[in-house]
């Protein structure tokens, strides 16, 4: 199974960021723009991942111990690597809650290499990915007005290829705490 852990998006906080999403389209000669259904925020790739890890990977989830809090959102960049550009949108530096939701990355970082998984340990750069492959002629402009992500919820998500379309799906997941 290929497994991520993620911070799932609202609708409104989707519909936010497809206006944005929209905008990159409009300026691009072709790319490959993440379906609404798919937007979130990667707190851990993990790739393929046998079955039997499952009950682990639930017990790192359930071992996340944080307060419901919110990050703003409100950059845009692209990544590129090997001439491919990967546009997204970034927490702003400055959100209050940015600074808990790098605890929660960095425990969860910890708790994965304790258990034995090959996980990235470059710092975190919070970003939910728009599109991949973005080809465009003139630069790239995007307005990103703030949005404000409710950060509640952490999930073990599965990423599978149903009848030829990416679908994420949830396998465990962990409320946070309201104070």
């Amino acid at each position: 199974m290929r497994l991520f852990v993620a911070v799932n998006f609202s609708d409104d906080i989707k519909n936010r960021i497809l206006k944005v999403q929209e905008q990159l389209r409009s300026q691009s000669t072709r790319g490959s723009f993440t379906m609404p259904e798919n937007l979130h925020l990667t707190m851990a790739f993990l790739g393929e991942t046998p079955e039997e890890k499952l009950a682990c990977l639930g017990a790192i989830i359930a071992g996340i111990d944080s307060p419901f809090f919110e990050v703003s959102f409100n950059r845009t960049g692209c990544f590129t690597h090997s001439r491919k550009e990967l546009w997204w949108i970034g927490a702003e530096h400055r959100s209050p809650g940015l600074s808990l939701l790098k605890s929660i990355h960095d425990k969860l970082i910890r708790d994965l290499l304790d258990a034995g998984f090959s996980v990235d340990v470059r710092p975190f750069n919070a970003h939910v990915t728009i599109a991949r492959e973005v080809k465009h002629i003139d630069p790239i402009i995007l307005d990103c007005p703030e949005m404000i992500l409710k950060v509640d919820r952490v999930s073990l998500m599965k990423s599978e290829r149903l009848r030829g379309v990416l679908t994420y799906t949830e396998l465990v997941g962990r409320d946070l705490t309201r104070d």
